[in-house]
């Protein structure tokens, strides 16, 4: 299995100037306001247009959302963060204080049972090798660099081995028009060329990207959205604007 140190071994000497990668719980890269993320990008175009940017995190079935991607790329941290009410799932460890098990998300045995479905559909994915890329891909590690401008940036992506960036994604319809509809709403790709441009700086090339998109409702459809060479064109673009146009204002999430 590759490490991230066979990942950034041969990188071009440019793309070492600035770049850190940190294997870090998600509070401490929430915390480092002195590097902005897309979604502050993001935030900040819209609030220059005087129009809220849409926010996946204010939907509550975020929560499923939240507990799917822990199952599928951080499965340690789900056993952590997540209490499953059902007889087949781990139980929590003997010793555990009941005010431990408060802080816990709780999950019913039917909301497990859809998740762990949606775990398997991903890996059973039969036109892409994703098993292989979730096993072997380098998983919520923070990347931070220094632009040749000066400017500092920094990244989270959810999966990326030396070929490709992953991005999990739940959704009501995986078809590609409501996807689509999906991506400009939320502004998936300008965070997608924002990943891209990060391990580009990490590992010396720029990788492929592409969404796993995923419908937690059974049967728990799954499909695999590669960008083009001419999306990722389209989003760089976007970025390159909205990052021309940013002025920090306070500390921004992911």
């Amino acid at each position: 299995m590759r490490t991230i140190d066979d990942l950034v071994r041969d990188r071009r000497p440019q793309a070492e100037r600035g770049g850190a990668v940190r294997q870090e719980p998600l509070d401490a890269y929430l915390g480092r306001a002195d590097y902005v993320s897309a979604s502050a990008l993001r935030r900040s175009e819209h609030s220059a247009g005087r129009s809220a940017a849409p926010r996946i995190e204010d939907d509550p079935s975020q929560r499923l959302a939240q507990a799917l991607h822990a199952l599928v790329l951080e499965p340690a941290r789900f056993e952590r963060a997540y209490l499953v009410l059902d007889r087949d799932a781990p139980a929590p460890a003997a010793d555990e204080q009941p005010d431990a098990l408060e802080h816990r998300v709780w999950l019913a045995s039917g909301e497990y049972a859809a998740l762990v479905s949606a775990r398997d559909a991903i890996r059973a994915y039969p036109r892409a090798p994703l098993a292989r890329w979730l096993d072997e891909g380098m998983k919520e590690l923070s990347i931070y660099w220094t632009d040749e401008a000066g400017r500092r940036w920094k990244a989270r992506p959810d999966c990326f081995t030396d070929e490709i960036v992953l991005e999990l994604k739940t959704t009501g319809d995986v078809r590609p028009r409501a996807f689509a509809r999906t991506r400009r709403r939320f502004g998936y790709d300008l965070k997608a060329a924002h990943y891209v441009d990060a391990v580009r700086h990490l590992s010396g090339h720029a990788p492929r990207f592409a969404y796993i998109a995923v419908e937690l409702a059974p049967p728990h459809y799954v499909w695999l959205y590669e960008l083009s060479a001419a999306e990722l064109a389209r989003a760089g673009v976007e970025l390159a604007a909205a990052r021309s146009r940013f002025r920090p204002r306070g500390i921004e999430v992911p």
